[in-house]
Protein backbone atom coordinates (compact mmCIF):
# COMPACT_ATOMS: atom_id res chain seq x y z
CA UNK A 1 0.00 0.00 0.00
CA UNK A 2 1.25 3.55 -0.34
CA UNK A 3 1.28 6.77 1.85
CA UNK A 4 -0.39 9.51 0.64
CA UNK A 5 1.38 12.52 1.49
CA UNK A 6 -0.73 14.65 -0.56
CA UNK A 7 -0.02 18.22 1.24
CA UNK A 8 -3.32 20.65 2.30
CA UNK A 9 -4.71 22.92 -0.50
CA UNK A 10 -2.50 26.17 -0.89
CA UNK A 11 -5.03 28.84 -0.03
CA UNK A 12 -2.31 31.53 0.53
CA UNK A 13 -3.70 33.06 -2.92
CA UNK A 14 -7.28 34.54 -2.76
CA UNK A 15 -9.38 33.61 -5.45
CA UNK A 16 -9.35 35.40 -8.75
CA UNK A 17 -13.22 37.17 -7.95
CA UNK A 18 -12.00 38.31 -4.75
CA UNK A 19 -9.13 40.24 -6.73
CA UNK A 20 -11.78 41.92 -9.23
CA UNK A 21 -13.53 42.83 -6.39
CA UNK A 22 -11.16 44.66 -4.02
CA UNK A 23 -9.76 46.19 -7.62
CA UNK A 24 -13.40 47.86 -7.88
CA UNK A 25 -13.86 48.94 -4.69
CA UNK A 26 -10.67 50.29 -4.34
CA UNK A 27 -11.68 52.24 -7.65
CA UNK A 28 -14.95 53.07 -6.19
CA UNK A 29 -13.31 55.12 -3.28
CA UNK A 30 -11.24 56.71 -5.55
CA UNK A 31 -13.51 57.72 -7.56
CA UNK A 32 -15.75 59.50 -4.63
CA UNK A 33 -12.73 60.78 -3.07
CA UNK A 34 -11.90 62.79 -6.27
CA UNK A 35 -15.68 63.74 -6.80
CA UNK A 36 -16.11 65.09 -3.11
CA UNK A 37 -13.04 66.96 -3.37
CA UNK A 38 -14.49 68.48 -6.67
CA UNK A 39 -18.52 68.97 -5.45
CA UNK A 40 -17.06 70.51 -2.70
CA UNK A 41 -14.24 72.49 -4.00
CA UNK A 42 -15.17 73.92 -7.69
CA UNK A 43 -16.37 77.55 -7.02
CA UNK A 44 -19.11 77.05 -9.75
CA UNK A 45 -20.58 73.68 -8.73
CA UNK A 46 -20.48 74.28 -4.79
CA UNK A 47 -22.98 76.90 -4.79
CA UNK A 48 -25.44 75.10 -7.13
CA UNK A 49 -25.60 72.03 -4.55
CA UNK A 50 -25.46 74.54 -1.43
CA UNK A 51 -28.78 75.58 -2.77
CA UNK A 52 -29.75 72.36 -2.35
CA UNK A 53 -28.28 71.33 0.92
CA UNK A 54 -25.35 70.30 0.42
CA UNK A 55 -23.64 72.41 2.95
CA UNK A 56 -20.25 72.34 4.45
CA UNK A 57 -21.72 69.61 7.30
CA UNK A 58 -22.90 67.31 4.67
CA UNK A 59 -19.66 67.94 2.32
CA UNK A 60 -17.93 66.70 5.77
CA UNK A 61 -20.28 63.84 6.66
CA UNK A 62 -19.39 63.01 2.78
CA UNK A 63 -15.62 62.84 3.10
CA UNK A 64 -15.69 61.09 6.89
CA UNK A 65 -17.66 58.12 4.81
CA UNK A 66 -14.77 58.31 2.18
CA UNK A 67 -12.11 58.00 4.75
CA UNK A 68 -13.52 55.87 7.06
CA UNK A 69 -14.01 53.70 3.29
CA UNK A 70 -10.78 53.98 2.74
CA UNK A 71 -9.01 52.89 6.16
CA UNK A 72 -11.38 50.03 6.37
CA UNK A 73 -9.94 48.68 2.87
CA UNK A 74 -6.60 49.01 3.87
CA UNK A 75 -6.93 47.42 7.44
CA UNK A 76 -8.96 44.53 5.49
CA UNK A 77 -6.19 44.64 2.95
CA UNK A 78 -3.78 43.94 5.70
CA UNK A 79 -6.10 41.24 7.65
CA UNK A 80 -5.87 39.30 4.36
CA UNK A 81 -1.99 39.39 4.21
CA UNK A 82 -1.89 38.27 7.79
CA UNK A 83 -4.25 35.20 7.00
CA UNK A 84 -2.30 34.38 4.03
CA UNK A 85 0.90 34.53 5.76
CA UNK A 86 -0.62 32.10 8.26
CA UNK A 87 -1.96 29.77 5.82
CA UNK A 88 1.51 29.52 4.20
CA UNK A 89 3.05 28.61 7.25
CA UNK A 90 0.53 25.42 8.00
CA UNK A 91 1.01 24.07 4.60
CA UNK A 92 4.79 24.45 4.90
CA UNK A 93 4.56 22.39 8.07
CA UNK A 94 2.02 20.01 7.15
CA UNK A 95 3.56 19.06 3.63
CA UNK A 96 6.80 18.56 6.15
CA UNK A 97 5.20 16.73 8.71
CA UNK A 98 4.01 14.18 6.05
CA UNK A 99 7.03 13.81 4.49
CA UNK A 100 8.76 13.11 7.56
CA UNK A 101 5.74 10.71 8.34
CA UNK A 102 5.92 8.83 5.27
CA UNK A 103 9.88 8.32 5.28
CA UNK A 104 9.23 6.63 8.50
CA UNK A 105 6.59 4.51 7.24
CA UNK A 106 9.08 3.48 4.64
CA UNK A 107 11.82 2.22 6.54
CA UNK A 108 9.42 0.78 9.35
CA UNK A 109 7.52 -1.49 7.00
CA UNK A 110 9.95 -3.93 5.89
CA UNK A 111 11.84 -3.58 9.09
CA UNK A 112 8.65 -5.04 10.89
CA UNK A 113 7.27 -7.57 8.32
CA UNK A 114 4.85 -9.33 11.47
CA UNK A 115 1.63 -7.65 11.18
CA UNK A 116 0.96 -7.65 14.56
CA UNK A 117 4.24 -5.06 14.70
CA UNK A 118 2.97 -3.05 11.74
CA UNK A 119 -0.64 -2.88 13.40
CA UNK A 120 1.34 -1.83 16.72
CA UNK A 121 3.39 1.27 14.44
CA UNK A 122 0.19 2.02 12.66
CA UNK A 123 1.85 1.01 9.59
CA UNK A 124 -1.13 -0.53 8.14
CA UNK A 125 -3.17 0.60 5.60
CA UNK A 126 -3.13 4.86 4.37
CA UNK A 127 -2.11 7.78 5.58
CA UNK A 128 -5.41 10.25 6.51
CA UNK A 129 -6.00 13.09 4.30
CA UNK A 130 -7.56 14.58 6.87
CA UNK A 131 -4.81 17.08 8.83
CA UNK A 132 -6.15 16.11 12.52
CA UNK A 133 -6.27 12.69 11.74
CA UNK A 134 -3.39 12.79 10.27
CA UNK A 135 -1.60 14.09 13.27
CA UNK A 136 -3.77 11.52 15.49
CA UNK A 137 -2.30 8.82 13.56
CA UNK A 138 1.39 10.04 13.26
CA UNK A 139 1.85 10.94 16.82
CA UNK A 140 0.45 7.30 18.03
CA UNK A 141 2.94 5.59 15.56
CA UNK A 142 5.80 7.88 17.19
CA UNK A 143 4.47 7.07 20.91
CA UNK A 144 4.72 3.14 19.63
CA UNK A 145 8.59 3.22 18.05
CA UNK A 146 9.48 4.70 21.30
CA UNK A 147 8.21 1.80 23.69
CA UNK A 148 10.17 -1.74 23.11
CA UNK A 149 9.48 -4.40 21.79
CA UNK A 150 9.81 -1.83 18.81
CA UNK A 151 12.16 0.81 19.86
CA UNK A 152 15.61 -1.04 19.77
CA UNK A 153 15.15 -1.78 16.12
CA UNK A 154 14.00 1.53 15.06
CA UNK A 155 16.88 3.37 17.22
CA UNK A 156 18.77 1.11 14.52
CA UNK A 157 16.94 2.07 11.65
CA UNK A 158 17.80 5.79 12.80
CA UNK A 159 14.62 6.53 15.05
CA UNK A 160 16.44 6.97 17.88
CA UNK A 161 13.67 8.71 21.07
CA UNK A 162 16.23 11.78 20.45
CA UNK A 163 15.02 12.05 16.53
CA UNK A 164 11.40 10.90 17.47
CA UNK A 165 11.28 14.13 19.77
CA UNK A 166 11.48 16.89 17.29
CA UNK A 167 9.07 14.70 15.16
CA UNK A 168 6.51 14.95 17.89
CA UNK A 169 7.29 18.48 18.13
CA UNK A 170 6.86 19.09 15.00
CA UNK A 171 3.28 17.72 15.12
CA UNK A 172 2.43 19.61 17.92
CA UNK A 173 3.59 22.71 16.22
CA UNK A 174 0.96 22.37 13.38
CA UNK A 175 -1.73 22.42 16.28
CA UNK A 176 -0.40 25.81 17.16
CA UNK A 177 0.01 27.64 13.48
CA UNK A 178 -3.75 25.56 12.49
CA UNK A 179 -4.88 27.94 15.92
CA UNK A 180 -3.15 31.14 14.88
CA UNK A 181 -4.69 30.58 10.81
CA UNK A 182 -8.20 30.55 12.69
CA UNK A 183 -7.54 33.79 14.59
CA UNK A 184 -5.88 35.22 11.19
CA UNK A 185 -9.24 33.62 9.39
CA UNK A 186 -11.30 35.70 12.17
CA UNK A 187 -9.50 38.25 12.33
CA UNK A 188 -9.89 38.82 7.97
CA UNK A 189 -13.62 37.64 8.33
CA UNK A 190 -14.64 40.79 10.44
CA UNK A 191 -12.40 43.49 8.53
CA UNK A 192 -14.02 42.12 5.47
CA UNK A 193 -17.63 42.74 7.36
CA UNK A 194 -16.43 45.93 8.76
CA UNK A 195 -15.08 46.88 5.10
CA UNK A 196 -18.62 46.34 3.20
CA UNK A 197 -20.38 48.13 5.48
CA UNK A 198 -18.11 50.72 5.12
CA UNK A 199 -18.47 50.67 1.26
CA UNK A 200 -22.28 50.42 1.22
CA UNK A 201 -22.19 53.81 3.40
CA UNK A 202 -20.06 55.63 1.28
CA UNK A 203 -22.03 54.25 -2.31
CA UNK A 204 -25.05 55.82 -0.42
CA UNK A 205 -24.14 58.80 0.26
CA UNK A 206 -22.70 59.08 -3.30
CA UNK A 207 -25.56 57.76 -4.63
CA UNK A 208 -27.92 60.52 -3.28
CA UNK A 209 -24.88 63.15 -4.53
CA UNK A 210 -24.84 62.36 -7.42
CA UNK A 211 -28.86 62.14 -8.18
CA UNK A 212 -29.00 65.49 -6.66
CA UNK A 213 -26.00 66.90 -8.58
CA UNK A 214 -27.33 65.85 -12.27
CA UNK A 215 -30.65 67.46 -11.37
CA UNK A 216 -28.66 70.68 -9.86
CA UNK A 217 -26.38 70.89 -12.29
CA UNK A 218 -29.03 70.03 -15.23
CA UNK A 219 -28.27 72.04 -18.93
CA UNK A 220 -24.72 72.68 -17.78
CA UNK A 221 -22.64 69.80 -19.46
CA UNK A 222 -19.27 71.29 -18.35
CA UNK A 223 -20.06 71.19 -14.77
CA UNK A 224 -21.44 67.81 -15.27
CA UNK A 225 -18.38 66.77 -17.09
CA UNK A 226 -15.99 67.73 -14.43
CA UNK A 227 -18.21 65.48 -11.95
CA UNK A 228 -18.09 62.76 -14.74
CA UNK A 229 -21.76 62.71 -15.20
CA UNK A 230 -22.10 63.67 -18.30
Amino acid sequence: MTDSTTPAPDDSKPPRKNSAQDKAIAAYITAAEVFLGTASGDAEIRPLLEARGYDAAEFSEGIALAIAARTAFEERAGGMGGQSQATVKLNEKIRDARDDYARFREIARPSFPDRADRLALGLTGDVPEDTGRFITAALASYAAAGKEPQATKLAKRGYPAATLAPLVAALNEITSHAADQDQAEGAAIGDTAARDQAYDDLREFMKELKGVAKGALRGKPGLLAKLGLN
